[in-house]
């Protein structure tokens, strides 16, 4: 897990943000790692609302460390409700 949470830092500096260019900044309490799991739970959140799906963010349990869990879990929420207007 610890390399997949770097391998998500890695890739977000190399991207500059072009994956999550929808997510707004982190909110100010997360830290770096953590960050990271919040914007990609924004951008499935979102996609998720867009697609029609439930609001769970549990179907994707494969895609964060469960040490960020609340990370993801709160940018899912957030973008599910920015992907349903």
């Amino acid at each position: 897990m610890k390399i997949r949470a770097l391998a998500l830092t890695f890739a977000a500096v190399l991207l500059s943000g072009a994956a999550f260019a929808n997510a707004p900044a982190c909110p100010a309490d997360l830290e770096k790692t953590a960050c990271v799991y919040y914007k990609e739970g924004y951008a499935t959140g979102e996609s998720d609302a867009k697609a029609g799906l439930s609001n769970t963010y549990q179907r994707h349990e494969d895609a964060y460390d469960s040490r960020y869990e609340s990370a993801f879990a709160r940018g899912y929420k957030d973008g599910f409700k920015a992907g349903e207007k």
